[in-house]
């Protein structure tokens, strides 16, 4: 294991599963991101809320790791993904953070077919 923040040469605060897991149900976790560390293996990092609006990142460290300055190493992105599930994420898709709940394709179709209904009440629109 490494050292936390010896990824981005800052000390992070580091977090068990469990206390990840409290600190999301009560809304102080907004995201997370999985960083590789160039040897095959993952580090996770959650975006807490801080005071005032600041945004804090916090690495997650095993449950069994007493030391609050050892990060825990994900060997494949698929096992950090799954840990981010385990705390309450909802992983069913990864991508930037809360785009269209819906598809693309649907979202066009009714646009369309709402551009094509606000004409018809439009005089001499056709």
């Amino acid at each position: 294991m490494a050292r936390s923040g010896e990824l981005f040469e800052q000390d992070f605060e580091t977090w068990t599963p469990a206390q990840a897991k409290s600190f999301f149900r009560a809304g102080m976790v907004d995201d997370f991101f999985a960083t590789n560390t160039g040897d095959d293996q993952w580090v996770m990092t959650l975006v807490v809320v801080g005071c005032q609006g600041r945004q804090m990142h916090v690495q997650l460290r095993t449950a069994r790791e007493s030391d609050t300055h050892k990060v825990r190493h994900f060997k494949t992105l698929d096992a950090a993904v799954r840990a981010a599930g385990e705390i309450g994420f909802d992983v069913r898709s990864i991508g930037i953070a809360r785009l269209a709940q819906r598809s693309p394709q649907r979202g066009a179709k009714k646009g369309a077919n709402a551009a094509n209904e606000s004409r018809g009440v439009l005089p001499n629109a056709n």
